[in-house]
């Protein structure tokens, strides 16, 4: 490959912005030559293999809510009583966040189906053509196995067409793991290189996806021998990539994109977007609104907010938490990242202590904070006096807990007027009830900064107030996910040693230990209890990431588990005992079947 993705990127979008065309694959443009002229050029036919990687942005660059909502790590933001895929409850044939999954992924299957049509025309080298030929196989079945994750057997859409085609049937679920199986072995087969750090197609990557595969077909159909084969696969993988080289903290940092641990990323950079808002909102959604323009700090949609439960399950010793969390907000929320974080010199906004083993002290100082409690929930979180200041024993407080500021005495954040704007809203486990702590914790929930969001997709600075102006890449696989793929096999073979191997390969990344030591897991040795143990590991190393909860917990069987035991909305009650009942995939969009002739409402996933 001559440039990197980003750069064609790049161009690309400036293409299109100057371009004078109606449309990027109208059938005559305006210049008088058709598209059959155009895409035999090299360079015209570049323009539809670089659409064909930067379309999957329509996918991803607005969270795919279908993979994560609906699950134990994330639950519903402040205002929000009720939405179908959080809650199964309302989840109807017509959702919005559905209809527009599956839009999309057969969108970006048009795209890639118009640039293997043309690819025997094109006027490139017979290498070019194996190549791309090898990337568009991968996506093929990339693509339909992500529609397979969330719908079960689908309709196989595998030829270009310039009309719309109203027959398509919808193959069966062993059907649809044929095709996508073929097609990425076919592109294993093909001469794409073995790895690439730039974002295109490669082998690790093909890798990976036949992995988690067969894992999921292992599952789903009763194919016991499907895990030794996804083993297979995910060794490969690991074999070219090798252990985990950096901190979650370094893994994660805005200056470190396509570094080796990735596997497979759209891409994205500040030049191939066409204005500062049209990024993605990937470092946008997992946390809590903090406050309008005028504040200087992050614009958050607030789609998804990290479950309690999330949090709990990271250990004291475990320094994946601090980089997972945004756990002190400096007075501008980007200044953790351009130096101005330095305790007792620069002011913070909002703090998250956390207690650990001295909980029951840790409630009983942030009760003299607060008025008490009433009914199980602290009286008054803001933090204010009667003046509009600083409560007093807050600063005390934050020294007292928070160890950056043991021997430092905190500058809390005003506003223009001198009126106090710092937040304390701590993590205190002090009842053997999770309940009791998570309603104490939720004291905040409808308040501004209410809770430490995700901070691993932070672009890292504020170039405009925009919950789409960031243009880091968006990671969609990882080597950390492939060994906790090869671990889930194992346990699905019951070799429960094997699985422990591989998943304190994970705990073993350098930095994970903030005593210097190596964090490592003892798995129990009956196959739902491995996996409960497995899925809480996979949650706290990959939260957030695009990977997908919601199919790791329906592939495995464990959604319902996961979902009832640790999701609070339904800890509630108010959904009812089993609102996921028969709801075990997403519901195939109405307006599909209306407009397939192909599909019948006898095509429909049960429960709906």
């Amino acid at each position: 490959m001559i440039e990197t993705m980003k750069k064609i990127f790049s161009i690309l979008v400036t293409a299109i912005l100057l371009s004078s065309c109606s449309g990027f694959l109208d059938e005559e443009n305006k210049a008088g030559i058709t598209n059959d002229e155009l895409y035999a050029t090299e360079e015209g036919y570049q323009t539809l293999r670089v659409n064909a990687y930067s379309s999957l942005r329509t996918i991803y660059e607005d969270a795919p809510l279908v993979m994560l909502a609906g699950t134990d790590l994330y639950q519903m933001p402040r205002g929000m009583t009720n939405d179908g895929v959080y809650d199964y409850t309302t989840l109807y044939d017509t959702n919005d966040d559905v209809s527009d999954f599956y839009d999309n992924c057969y969108t970006v299957l048009q795209a890639v189906n118009t640039a293997e049509y043309y690819l025997s025309t094109a006027d490139i080298s017979d290498d070019d053509k194996d190549l791309y030929q090898g990337e568009y196989d991968f996506f093929k079945g990339f693509l339909h196995f992500i529609l397979l994750e969330e719908f079960g057997g689908i309709v196989i859409n595998d030829e270009y067409t310039q009309a719309p085609r109203m027959n398509m049937p919808r193959a069966t679920l062993a059907e649809s793991y044929e095709y996508i199986i073929g097609k990425l072995e076919s592109a294993l087969n093909s001469s794409l290189p073995q790895t690439e750090n730039d974002g295109e197609i490669c082998k690790d990557i093909v890798n990976h996806y036949l992995a988690k595969v067969y894992l999921t077909r292992a599952w789903d159909l009763g194919n016991t021998e499907d895990f030794a084969t996804a083993k297979t696969y995910a060794k490969a993988v690991l074999d070219s990539r090798g252990d985990l080289q950096y901190t979650m903290e370094d893994l994660w940092s805005p200056d470190n994109e396509n570094n080796s641990e990735v596997l497979f990323a759209i891409q994205y950079s500040s030049k191939s977007i066409a204005t500062t808002t049209s990024g993605n909102n990937q470092e946008a959604i997992f946390g809590p609104y903090l406050g309008g323009s005028e504040l200087g700090h992050k614009y958050m949609v607030g789609s998804l907010y990290p479950s309690w439960s999330l949090h709990s399950w990271y250990g004291e010793n475990d320094a994946r938490y601090d980089a997972t969390f945004m756990l002190t907000i400096w007075e501008y929320y980007y200044d953790y990242y351009q130096g101005n974080n330095v305790p007792g010199t620069n002011s913070i906004t909002a703090i998250y202590p956390r207690a650990w083993d001295n909980a029951q002290e840790m409630f009983e100082d942030y009760l003299l904070l607060t008025d008490g409690e009433s009914d199980g929930e602290f009286v008054d979180i803001t933090m204010n006096d009667e003046n509009k200041q600083l409560v007093d024993g807050a600063l005390e407080f934050i020294e007292k807990w928070c160890p950056d500021y043991a021997d430092v005495v905190p500058v809390n954040a005003t506003d223009d007027n001198g009126n106090n704007i710092l937040r304390i809203y701590p993590f205190i486990e002090h009842s053997s009830d999770p309940m009791v702590n998570e309603k104490y914790w939720r004291t905040a929930y409808n308040n501004d900064f209410a809770q430490p969001g995700i901070k691993k997709f932070d672009l890292g600075q504020l170039v405009t107030f925009s919950t789409t102006q960031s243009y880091r890449d968006i990671v969609l696989a990882s080597l950390s996910e492939t060994m906790l793929l090869y671990a889930e096999a194992c346990i699905g073979q019951g070799n429960y040693t094997e699985a422990e191997t591989y998943i304190n390969k994970v705990l073993a990344r350098p930095g994970n230990a903030k005593d210097g030591g190596v964090l490592s897991i003892s798995l129990p040795t009956t196959q739902e209890a491995a996996l409960e143990a497995y899925l809480k590991e996979s949650g706290k190393e990959l939260a957030g990431q695009y990977c997908g909860r919601w199919p790791e917990l329906r592939r495995t069987g464990m959604l319902k588990t996961m979902f009832y035991g640790y999701n609070y909305d339904y800890l509630t009650g108010n959904l009812g005992s089993d609102p996921i009942g028969e709801k075990l995939y997403r519901p195939i969009p109405q307006s599909a079947i209306e407009i397939n002739e192909g599909l019948t409402s006898e095509d429909q996933n049960p429960g709906y």
